[in-house]
Formats: C-alpha cells, structure tokens, sequence
C-alpha cells in the first residue's frame, strides 16, 4: 500500500502563518548580493510540529504577532565530578553488598558451629545425668538396712542385744537400769 501524495496547497501540518510571512519577506528583500554570500550561518529549518508548537506557545503567552526566538542553550559542563560521584557510589554500594554477603556467611558459619557444639553439650549433659543417676542407686542400695548389716559383720562387728542404761539422778546419784552382759560373736559360718 502507498501513502496518497500530496497536491499543492497548503495543508495543517504546514507552516505556520509566521514562518510564511518570515520566508515571504525574506524572500522580497533578498537581493542578488545576499543570496550570493549570507551573512549569517544556514540555521536547520524547522519542522512542520515544531512550528505549530512554537506557535500555540506564543499564542497561549499573548504574543501573535511577535516572531519565536529560539533561546540559545546554556552550554552544558562536562560532568566529571558527577560521573566520579556515580562511580563512588557504585563502589560504595557494591562494598556494602560485599561485606554483607561475608557478615551472612560468617553469621551462618558461626551459627552452624554453635549448634555443633550445643549438640555436643546436650550430650555430655545426657551422659552427666545417666552417671549421676546410677551413683545415687548405688549410694541408696548401700544405704539400706540389710547392706550395712552385711558389712558389719563382714567386719567383725556382732549386733547389740538389750543394752543397759545409766540413769544419772537429781542429786548426782548414777544408777543402772538393766543387766549389763557381754556380746558374744555368732559362729562364723552360720549367718544366723
């Protein structure tokens, strides 16, 4: 398909009414001397937008029969101290990112190790508690009646039969109660 071809006349995206009496008056007062040698430099001509543009602002800002002036840009420094800032904050954040991915690491590394070693102290205090367990059976089972018989006698030691008492009186008087008799050892083999 191929776009429709333009036929004379002026269409919307024409110039505008200035730039036509613009170009129309310089196009009267052009003599062959200035069209030979221009004094000034060719400036790009403007785009068929860019008139109306410039246009609807001087209608909007009240000036319809002022021509549009460009207004020269101010020349723009060379950014050196902005990209030398840039960079330094590039650096500065990929350092950040650098020691907090270490701190992580190290972080994660060190919780491992302690949950290592709070495994191990569990241990030890699961084995502390079974040996402290097993000596207070032992120390209960030697405590009991029957056990320390046995090792008295294992001893030589024979038990007491009725012993007899000595009573001490108000006035100083000492009194026995009783029969006092001796203890005689059982037979050695026998338990009794």
């Amino acid at each position: 398909m191929t776009a429709p071809a333009r036929v004379g006349g002026s269409s919307s995206r024409g110039r505008s009414s200035q730039s036509r009496r613009k170009a129309d008056a310089e196009a009267t007062t052009a003599t062959p001397e200035t069209t030979e040698a221009p004094t000034r430099t060719q400036r790009r001509p403007r785009t068929a937008a860019a008139e109306k543009a410039y246009a609807r602002r001087a209608q909007r800002e009240g000036r319809t029969g002022e021509p549009v002036q460009r207004r020269p840009r101010p020349p723009r420094p060379k950014n050196e101290r902005g990209s030398a800032s840039r960079a330094s904050f590039v650096m500065l954040i990929m350092g950040l990112l650098v020691v907090g991915v270490i701190s992580t690491l190290w972080l994660s590394t060190q919780a491992i190790a302690d949950s290592y070693r709070l495994d191990q102290a569990k241990k030890a205090a699961t084995e502390l508690a079974e040996r402290v367990e097993m000596l207070q059976q032992d120390v209960t089972s030697l405590e009991s009646a029957a056990t320390l018989a046995d090792m008295a006698r294992k001893l030589g030691m024979v038990p007491a039969g009725d012993p007899s008492r000595l009573v001490v009186g108000p006035d100083g008087k000492v009194s026995v109660i009783g029969d006092p008799k001796p203890v005689t050892a059982p037979p050695a083999g026998g338990t009794g």
